[in-house]
């Protein structure tokens, strides 16, 4: 995915079917989840299904650090995740509190606004019962700039989440 596609959806969509499979290909025996059924019939249904709970999750891909939430939100960007209000709202909307979200980070080794960030991937999960309690203590409420006036459907704020207030199940360095 090209890094200059942070405002274009259908980048995303295009590739959100090949993460969910690569992310169960990895993942899937050791966490216990499949592509959710309901997908083949209805394309908005939630991406994964959690066997051993009999629920549904969705999977979030972050492959882009947020560089400058430090400075804006004293979030360090090797441990910020923005979730877009609107995917919190409607997964409040549709789902029980204990459906499930998946983060699968996946970052190189980079540095942009004097901000290194080290290659890195895991794999955090939460409820979303915790994931708003969360959201309603921080308060952490980014704008983004380049969406003030979007026609095209993009959420136009996100929640600031520091990575590490959630559970890091399976976690792999690829620097010293």
């Amino acid at each position: 995915m090209s890094d200059n596609k942070t405002e274009d959806r259908s980048e995303y969509y295009k590739w959100a079917d090949e993460w969910e499979e690569d992310f169960v290909l990895k993942y899937g025996a050791q966490f216990n989840i499949i592509i959710n059924p309901a997908k083949a019939k209805e394309k908005t249904a939630p991406d994964l299904y959690m066997l051993k709970k009999h629920t549904s999750a969705d999977l979030k891909s972050l492959q882009k650090p947020f560089y400058k939430s430090q400075q804006i939100w004293g979030v360090p960007a090797q441990h910020s995740w923005q979730i877009n209000w609107s995917d919190l709202f409607e997964y409040s909307l549709k789902h029980p509190d204990q459906f499930g979200i998946f983060i699968w980070k996946r970052f190189k080794d980079s540095e942009e606004y004097g901000v290194r960030v080290y290659a890195e991937e895991a794999v955090y999960y939460t409820s979303l019962f915790l994931l708003k309690s969360i959201v309603a203590r921080s308060g952490k409420l980014h704008k983004y700039i380049r969406r003030r006036n979007d026609t095209n459907g993009n959420s136009i704020d996100s929640f600031i989440v520091d990575l590490r207030r959630l559970k890091n199940i399976t976690h792999i360095y690829d620097h010293d």
